[in-house]
């Protein structure tokens, strides 16, 4: 059953108010009633049943029943990717938040050709939102300001996350060669459409990027985000089943 987001859902509450979009999704998309059973999430690691008391023209009162604090296991899996056009970025952001991405770091390279307007990280957010509640998720992940590929790495090195990218020109590293003796929070990186340029590619390997391959086939930025983070989090849940 999807889930509704609730932002100021504590592990003590007792009764919760949900107005503006979360209300509309409740009365008029999903037509929920009062003494209906809902799910909510905080996107903090709360999960919680809840029972509508009553609704009217702006919001709707909820009695909460039971909730779920839920640990966000260690360590965690991290993406950055180029801005894409038609959307495909918001598909990355959609899909690797269903999967379990914790964090993500949009960036510019050479090619990318999307430009960034005021509305590109709060479009994020919102999709990241949509798919919390699609999956019941208890995390919603941080989504950071738009960046470069130098000051990215640079970050990333700071915080302490492994950064990885898929090359088409690595014809023999896998991604389970590299994770298999180092159980560590990586950050995997996913060029633009056309890929990185030569210059690029120089500076990653300068700064020491470990690269892989997806297989014999050139795939899509968005089809590469979703395999690496599927294969990260395989790893992670093959050492522990209840890695969330």
């Amino acid at each position: 059953m999807p889930s509704f987001y609730a932002p100021n859902l504590k592990e003590n509450s007792k009764q919760i108010e949900l107005i503006g979009n979360e209300k509309h999704h409740i009365c008029n998309v999903f037509r929920k009633d009062v003494n209906d059973d809902i799910l909510l999430t905080n996107g903090n690691g709360i999960l919680a049943t809840a029972i509508i008391k009553s609704t009217d023209s702006k919001k709707v009162i909820l009695k909460i029943e039971s909730t779920t604090k839920i640990s966000q296991s260690q360590p965690i899996v991290t993406a950055a990717f180029s801005l894409l056009k038609n959307k495909h970025d918001q598909l990355i952001v959609e899909k690797l938040t269903e999967l379990g991405v914790k964090e993500f770091f949009p960036i510019t390279t050479e090619r990318t050709i999307r430009k960034i307007s005021k509305n590109t990280i709060p479009k994020f957010k919102k999709v990241a939102v949509s798919a919390i509640k699609q999956c019941d998720n208890a995390y919603l992940p941080k989504i950071y300001e738009v960046q470069t590929l130098e000051n990215l790495i640079s970050r990333l090195q700071k915080r302490g996350l492994i950064p990885l990218t898929a090359l088409e020109t690595d014809e023999s590293t896998k991604l389970y060669d590299i994770t298999k003796d180092r159980y560590s929070s990586y950050c995997f990186i996913i060029g633009p459409e056309g890929g990185f340029t030569s210059e690029e590619i120089r500076f990653l390997k300068k700064q020491k990027v470990q690269t892989f391959t997806l297989g014999n086939h050139i795939l899509r930025a968005e089809t590469a985000a979703i395999a690496t983070a599927s294969q990260l989090l395989s790893f992670h849940l093959q050492k522990n089943s209840k890695y969330y």
